[in-house]
């Protein structure tokens, strides 16, 4: 059987190969001259053939010999080539990156940090799952994605949370709708009034339910929709009032439509970044929960909505 050919007999051949001399080769691998010799014959009997015609004066490459410089040099860029992407991914410059994201985190703040991501990571692939939370979570869990944006699920220990802010509820109804005399609301208050509310699989519909039942109310929405922009649209044309994230207020672009905050309680949840703890982060992974992170950073207090929404509120409720 053939020996097994060496990546260092491969060196050592193309020192040979271009210095024409094996004591510079030699130098220049930085092996003694008999271990270079020794490299050589090893070769030339994995090929079963000779490499080098020599002479007491002068070595030069045999017919075989130029055929594997060839191939060899061929490989080498080949192999240097891959060690380049394997650089670029190690810096984040290169790969591929999955995330999930509950519907408003999807339409809302997802985008901002992509907005950032992109332009510093043109080479990465990035896939993105807009799903219910419990959904999105999954994803994680099961390896089709490499993160998740989804509110905080304590309960799971085979997942790592990053917080990244706080999100409340707010109610959303037309400026011209009695509550919004209001400067704040109560779940209490809430009860009479049509809601338009998120289907029964979204997260946020199961916490409204359970606050207005325990404030004494049942949940009979007079519209059931699957987005967010439903809500916001019908509430805008007068159809009810809806309940939705603090977060989604940047969407909110219809200018008799107002929130108000609701108390009693105010009913907070963390938003964070999910990953697996089976799994260790990619670096472009890595580069994109510090970007979520400066983002949410860059937002302040996100339980409190931006300078103009806000303004806009406080003129909405001082009417």
């Amino acid at each position: 059987m053939k020996s097994r050919i060496t990546l260092r007999q491969l060196e050592a051949f193309v020192a040979v190969a271009r210095a024409l001399s094996f004591s510079e080769a030699a130098r220049r691998v930085h092996l003694s001259q008999p271990a270079l010799s020794a490299a050589i014959r090893k070769l030339e009997d994995a090929v079963d053939a000779q490499l080098f015609d020599r002479t007491t004066r002068r070595v030069q490459l045999s017919s075989v010999g130029r055929e594997l410089l060839h191939v060899v040099e061929r490989l080498f860029d080949d192999f240097d080539a891959a060690l380049e992407s394997v650089r670029e991914f190690v810096e984040g410059k290169r790969g591929r990156l999955a995330i999930a994201a509950s519907p408003s985190l999807a339409a809302a703040f997802l985008p901002e940090v992509i907005s950032k991501f992109e332009p510093a990571h043109p080479r990465i692939a990035l896939q993105v799952h807009d799903a219910l939370s419990d959904v999105a979570i999954e994803m994680v869990r099961t390896g089709q994605v490499d993160l998740a944006l989804a509110p905080e699920r304590i309960d799971d220990a085979e997942l790592t949370h990053r917080e990244l802010f706080e999100d409340s509820l707010v109610l959303l109804c037309r400026t011209d709708h009695p509550l919004a005399a209001r400067r704040t609301v109560t779940w209490r208050q809430l009860h009479g009034h049509r809601l338009v509310s998120l289907k029964s699989t979204s997260s946020v519909r199961h916490l409204v339910e359970a606050a207005l039942i325990e404030h004494g109310g049942e949940v009979k929405p007079a519209f059931e929709v699957e987005h967010a922009s439903t809500v916001i649209g019908f509430v805008a044309n007068g159809l009810g009032v809806g309940v939705l994230p603090l977060s989604l207020l940047p969407l909110v672009r219809v200018g008799q439509v107002t929130y108000r905050r609701i108390t009693g309680p105010e009913i907070r949840r963390a938003i964070c970044v999910v990953a697996s703890r089976a799994r260790s982060l990619s670096p472009a992974a890595e580069a994109f929960v510090e970007l979520c992170v400066l983002a949410a950073k860059q937002r302040g207090d996100t339980s409190k909505p931006s300078r103009g929404a806000r303004a806009q509120g406080e003129r909405d409720a001082g009417r």
